[in-house]
């Protein structure tokens, strides 16, 4: 019924919502302090965005995603490091969690439209990348591994030269996912000041 690479699929979009989830109750079940700790980690998100210059945002959007994909690359090549990349997910979706949970705790319902036109097409943009490059990490991932195992696999270079130029195509996309950030927030910002 399911393919091997569409549970692969649906798991770490599972991980990815669990990492949402988490992070938006964590901060709405917290207390003042922890509120305020999240703050100044996050360091005035909605402000720093709202006075960025396009290049700026672009940079920050990009350095972000792409920091998950390098990780997510380098796992690839490592026979035991499938953990990890579920991880990956998780902890970006852990990451916007906090960040949504804090825009509606600072800013109550009014948040609603900045989320929802501001981030949302962002996160599921980059989601969307980083599930697809987890994927094929995990993909090159368990293949070393078996072919460790069982039997050397005979179309291995092959394999790793197709994975480098999907990594290569995934920062490509990951460059225009920062520019449409950039874009919309730049262009748009303004009509949804909190």
């Amino acid at each position: 019924m399911f393919s091997s690479r569409s549970l692969s699929t649906w798991a770490l979009g599972l991980c990815f919502l669990a990492g949402l989830l988490i992070g938006t109750l964590l901060v709405s079940r917290s207390g003042p302090d922890t509120r305020a700790a999240l703050q100044v980690i996050l360091g005035g998100y909605v402000e720093r965005r709202q006075t960025l210059a396009f290049a700026s945002i672009a940079a920050s959007t990009f350095c972000s995603t792409f920091a998950a994909l390098a990780v997510l690359f380098f796992c690839g090549f490592c026979t035991i490091a499938q953990i990890i990349i579920f991880a990956v997910p998780l902890f970006k979706g852990l990451g916007y969690g906090f960040s949504i949970g804090m825009l509606y705790a600072q800013y109550g319902t009014s948040a609603i439209r900045y989320v929802a036109f501001l981030l949302l097409p962002t996160m599921f943009l980059s989601t969307l990348l980083l599930i697809l490059a987890s994927r094929s990490s995990l993909r090159l991932s368990v293949t070393l591994l078996r072919s460790a195992l069982v039997a050397p696999d005979e179309n291995g270079s092959r394999r790793i030269k197709r994975y480098c130029v999907k990594y290569m195509i995934f920062t490509g996309i990951c460059l225009l996912i920062a520019l449409f950030d950039a874009l919309i927030v730049t262009r748009f910002g303004g009509l949804f000041v909190l």
